[in-house]
């Protein structure tokens, strides 16, 4: 019987093989190239796609910050997820989080465990909004196993709905003391503005394959993309490459085909979209270098954090900072 970890990784082993046989099938150097200076050549589409995408992350750092609730900077929200994204396009393991979850320690004040918690409910709620939408979508597609989706998602709603009142969560204090902190925020009127806020912010990230197609004068609309953008992200759970080479290519393809666009239009949307994605994280993150250094030493011992019995050095932690 495979473990967790074990079926993540074959999924997406299978995932990194499909995007290898799309790329000896239909990847050809000359024309992304040409793919890319035709993008180049639309400045307006360009500056689009990069204004939707920056704004997603604001919006993400804002739904953050309320769910927070403290007076710390609006600047270490935002570069947290910057460096996250930096991270996770650098290394072939998803550890964007443990420093995301570092920085925003050593800037905020907060301890270990009250960042990794509001990390860990800002992902979770990633994952249900783009599980909705994805549901939604497979739904309006009339696809197999509809049913079983929308199960799935129900059935992880109501757990977090009654999380706190589990007696199994109630006789560990610490996680008794997340899920009432998450049960008071989500249930106030807060609530309802994050998850839009989050909402929101995948609707704009999908700005970007919406312009790609637009570009290459692909016939889907705006709803489809959005859908199709979540159903990638969604698959990057299975990341075992830096950015998740291979695993978007495929999600991304397999959706736009899904969605009736022809297989080699669908992968070259997809390595054009995967390609300014990849430059934006740079980019952006070359500006958080910038703004709110990191020490290598304290990145390195964010990172180690994720693997038991490495604690993390509250040393590291600082009273503000400069957004």
């Amino acid at each position: 019987m495979l473990t967790k970890k074990q079926l993540i990784r074959l999924t997406a082993l299978l995932l990194v093989i499909t995007s290898v046989y799309l790329t000896w099938r239909w990847f050809d150097g000359a024309e992304w190239l040409h793919d890319v200076r035709l993008l180049a050549d639309r400045p307006i589409w360009l500056a689009f796609m990069f204004t939707v995408y920056l704004l997603s992350f604001l919006l993400k750092a804002a739904a953050w910050r309320i769910y927070i609730g403290t007076k710390a900077k609006f600047g270490i929200y935002f570069h947290a997820i910057s460096y996250s994204l930096l991270v996770n396009h650098l290394l072939p393991v998803k550890a964007g989080d443990a420093v995301r979850t570092g920085l925003f320690m050593k800037h905020s004040g907060k301890s270990w465990d009250e960042a990794l918690h509001s990390v860990a409910v800002m992902r979770l709620l990633d994952m249900l909004v783009l599980g909705a939408i994805g549901g939604i979508g497979i739904i309006s597609l009339g696809l197999p196993g509809s049913w079983v989706w929308i199960s799935l998602l129900a059935i992880g709603t109501l757990l977090l709905a009654i999380a706190r009142y589990v007696p199994a969560i109630q006789k560990i204090p610490f996680l008794l003391k997340h899920a009432a902190y998450f049960h008071m925020k989500m249930l106030s009127s807060k609530g309802l503005l994050i998850v839009g806020l989050v909402t929101l912010s995948w609707v704009l990230e999908a700005g970007v394959i919406y312009a790609i197609a637009h570009i290459f004068t692909l016939q889907l609309s705006g709803l489809s993309l959005v859908w199709a953008n979540s159903m990638t992200i969604a698959g990057q759970i299975f990341h075992i490459t830096p950015g998740g080479i291979g695993t978007y290519e495929s999600t991304m393809s397999g959706s736009l085909v899904l969605l009736g666009i022809e297989g080699k239009d669908a992968y070259r949307a997809a390595i054009v979209s995967h390609t300014f994605k990849f430059l934006f994280a740079y980019t952006l993150g070359a500006y958080s270098l910038l703004r709110m250094p990191l020490g290598w030493l304290e990145v390195k011992s964010w990172v180690k954090s994720v693997f038991p019995g490495k604690p993390v050095k509250e040393e590291h932690k600082l009273q503000g900072s400069e957004g």
